[in-house]
């Protein structure tokens, strides 16, 4: 029989004993980080917000939405934090990649040819919709995903507690399932609880919802999708 291993081996071997790796695969990146700058720019936005959230805002029923985009009514705290959110969002792909981003995007099977032909310009990452929500007692979010979103970005401005997020399991079938013995980690969702001034970044294709939120003062927060664009 093979011995499963995840790591390195030290004990004693016969001549019969196989080893196995074990290798997690599929896993989901997301990063978590606090804006330095937090105590700057919540209190204004808040107050900018709220006014935004009144007359002409997109009213689902289930929260309130700001119209228009984020990063052109929201002056220079908007401008501001926008910048380093796609900073952060930059140094989380890099990290991912171990590349700097004209090379982890050059190297793209759709690229590979422009890369080795040297044609690779600066890339960075940009805002392709920005937009604020505003969740009263009672309201939710529904699981959805950002379509044609490299990253999704959402920053927590004001909540009277935590602001709690789910992330689905990106993988579909384990919905029709139950294995008996869970290996992989088969379970549907995984919450968060986040506080003002924390920022989150994942996949654009990352299912997410936001569970029923009950208390009396308002959760603000907003969010950007991320796509590369080219110098």
């Amino acid at each position: 029989m093979p011995v499963f291993e995840r790591g390195q081996s030290s004990g004693p071997e016969t001549a019969a004993t196989t080893r196995a790796a074990v290798i997690q695969l599929f896993a989901t990146a997301v990063a978590r980080t606090r804006c330095p700058f937090a105590d700057e720019v919540n209190d204004p936005l808040a107050g900018l917000l709220t006014e935004r959230a009144g007359a002409g805002a997109k009213d689902f029923g289930y929260k309130r939405e700001t119209s228009g985009e984020f990063t052109q009514w929201g002056g220079l705290d908007a401008a501001r934090l926008s910048r380093w959110v796609c900073a952060v969002a930059g140094k989380f792909t890099e990290s991912l990649t171990g590349m700097p981003l004209a090379e982890a995007f050059g190297r793209s099977l759709e690229r590979e040819a422009e890369y080795a032909a040297g044609d690779v310009r600066d890339v960075a990452v940009g805002v392709t919709r920005s937009w604020a929500s505003l969740y009263r007692s009672g309201d939710r979010h529904e699981p959805h995903f950002h379509p044609n979103t490299a990253l999704s970005a959402v920053y927590y401005v004001a909540a009277p507690s935590t602001c709690e997020i789910d992330l689905l399991d990106p993988r579909p079938n384990v919905d029709y399932f139950d294995p008996g013995i869970s290996l992989a980690g088969e379970s549907h969702r995984v919450r968060l609880a986040c506080t003002p001034g924390e920022l989150l970044v994942f996949p654009g294709w990352l299912k997410h919802a936001v569970p029923p939120f009950q208390d009396e003062m308002p959760r603000m927060s907003i969010a950007w999708n991320l796509n590369y664009t080219l110098g």
